[in-house]
């Protein structure tokens, strides 16, 4: 066989090879063993909607699907970023650039300001001095709440604050309370409900829109909370936020893929009319959204290197040589894509490093001031562990290359060195007295 017959079998060796990984990597499975959602409290709307939200994912992917009651999106996003959760519900307020990203817009949650009658508030203006329920620490209503205060003049501590908004209806002396959820909610219906509160309106949504622009201002209609009389009695204008079916950045197209098919392409939407459409939803901000998101909008875009291949698999010679130069750009994306995943990695420790070094500083001005023995054997035993929780933790590579981690482990040695050094004194002046 001549040289180039070797060549070209060799080409076409290779391009068979080529598409086989190809077909393998677009088929494999990359779903989780199980599937997390963090949603809110058990009565709130969130873990309402996050329970049958989960049945229909469970019933399309087969993997188990779990709803971990939270606090509010504040703790949602903290359990996606720490690996605690694969997906959660947030409100827009908690949609940050640190790792978190959205798959989709639910529905509006509007700010209700919900006062017992007879207490004379008429405005958020009003409520200073007042006892309120603002939300749980860490929430995102609470959030929104202190935004809404600020906004009308009201500092933190200008309200007595009692906790989530169900107060009002078992303790009589909350006298208001500042929720941002969907209309869906039923518990906001249930204290809707009741003769001794009303909603008030916000007097200038739209210049508190205009300078918080994570909200929107909105009316809440005469009558939209069933019940006789109409609740509320008259339109209600006010400012609402979006609620966000979020993951994180690094989240597997294939379970985004099928989290949006559980939300678009099964019956959910019968049972929460207001949820968003799918046409909504594919207009929504693509920069703060999954890449994913958009090829689940746009599923050709997704085949459109495939049809390239097959096309080029009609013309022979040329076909060969572009299943080659598709080998060279899929080795180029997989080499990048783990770059990017190793430089995330990477930064974290950097980080984590930095935060052991500020303890190890901590330690030395700390043993400064004492000077007995076994005080300072205190400090020697912390130095220890901050070196051991180190070495255990900081196992990149690229880290503990870094000068950065050899100026760490060169000071906890110092460090060491100094303290013993300053109990034997301690010691020696000791026996001499």
């Amino acid at each position: 066989m001549s040289r180039f017959g070797c060549l070209l079998t060799a080409v076409v060796a290779s391009a068979v090879l080529v598409g086989s990984a190809i077909v393998w990597f677009t088929s494999r499975t990359t779903l989780p063993p199980e599937i997390r959602i963090a949603a809110g409290k058990q009565d709130g709307l969130y873990h309402t909607f996050a329970l049958d939200f989960a049945k229909r994912l469970q019933a399309r992917t087969g993997r188990p699907v779990r709803v971990i009651e939270t606090s509010g999106s504040a703790e949602n996003g903290d359990l996606l970023r720490g690996g605690g959760a694969e997906l959660a519900l947030i409100q827009t307020t908690s949609l940050t650039s640190d790792g978190v990203v959205g798959l989709a817009p639910l529905f509006p949650e509007p700010l209700h300001l919900i006062v017992r009658r007879g207490v004379n508030i008429a405005s958020p203006a009003d409520l200073k001095g007042h006892r309120v329920a603002l939300g749980l620490e860490g929430s995102s209503m609470r959030m929104n709440a202190h935004t809404v205060l600020a906004h009308y003049g009201i500092p933190q501590d200008g309200v007595r604050e009692a906790g989530h908004f169900s107060s009002i209806e078992t303790d009589r002396g909350v006298d208001a309370v500042m929720v941002t959820t969907g209309w869906m909610n039923p518990l906001l219906e249930k204290i809707l409900r009741h003769d001794d509160v009303t909603l008030v309106g916000l007097p200038d949504p739209d210049a508190l829109a205009a300078r918080h622009p994570w909200f929107v201002p909105v009316t809440i209609p005469r009558g939209l909370y069933s019940g006789q009389p109409a609740v509320p009695a008259e339109a209600v204008r006010t400012v609402a936020v979006t609620a966000l079916l979020s993951a994180r950045t690094d989240a597997p197209d294939e379970m985004v893929r099928e989290a949006l098919a559980a939300l678009y392409e099964t019956d959910l939407r019968g049972s929460y009319p207001a949820l968003q459409s799918q046409k909504v939803a594919k207009d929504y901000d693509a920069a703060a959204m999954h890449p994913g998101v958009a090829l689940y909008h746009n599923p050709a875009a997704r085949f459109n290197r495939l049809t390239r291949m097959v096309e080029l698999a009609s013309k022979s010679k040329e076909a060969v040589f572009g299943a080659v130069a598709l080998a060279v750009l899929l080795w180029g994306w997989l080499r990048r894509r783990r770059e990017r995943l190793a430089a995330v990695a990477d930064k974290a420790q950097k980080l984590k490093l930095e935060e052991f070094i500020g303890r190890t500083l901590t330690v030395e001005l700390e043993q400064m001031e004492v000077s007995e023995p076994e005080q300072l054997r205190t400090f020697l035993r912390r130095v220890t562990q901050i070196k051991q929780e180190a070495l255990q933790e900081l196992t990149s590579e690229k880290v503990r290359g870094d000068q950065l981690f050899a100026i760490f482990l060169a000071q906890c040695a110092a460090l060491s060195e100094k303290i013993q050094m300053r109990m034997m004194y301690g010691r020696l002046s000791e026996k001499s007295v």
